[in-house]
């Protein structure tokens, strides 16, 4: 049997916890984001912002993308994310959520890679036009 030799033993009890904290952050509190993000951590996402832009193809650590998300934060008041399920394989992980700003409610999946130690390393994240439904 051939063995993959670029897994990653991670600490599956960390990684959890760091999505356990991962909405919170989005919510309420980019500083967890200095926490749970690795120094090298990268977030990918599939939809632009209203004027075309996409600030987080910028994001290069946990730093820039704790200063980021303030900024998105202030952009986008009011929006509240909630877990519907999330589970850690290994060195990858997921997490489906909903999204309610306002009367708009819309669902979306984080797909996560994670260091050794369960840092969040890399994230790539899509949402719909509608909730998952619980």
């Amino acid at each position: 049997m051939n063995k993959i030799a670029n897994m990653v033993d991670t600490n599956s009890a960390a990684a959890d916890a760091a999505l356990a904290v991962w909405l919170e952050m989005w919510n309420t509190d980019s500083e967890i984001a200095r926490r749970i993000c690795s120094e090298d951590f990268r977030i990918h996402f599939l939809i632009s912002d209203a004027d075309g832009s996409n600030p987080f193809d910028d994001v290069q650590g946990a730093e820039s993308f704790a200063r980021i998300l303030d900024r998105w934060r202030e952009g986008h008041p009011g929006v509240v994310f909630t877990e519907v399920a999330r589970a850690v394989d290994g060195a990858h992980g997921r997490m489906l959520w909903n999204m309610q700003a306002g009367k708009v409610v819309a669902g979306g999946i984080d797909v996560f890679d994670f260091t050794e130690d369960g840092l969040i390393r890399e994230v790539w994240s899509v949402n719909g036009t509608r909730a998952h439904l619980t």
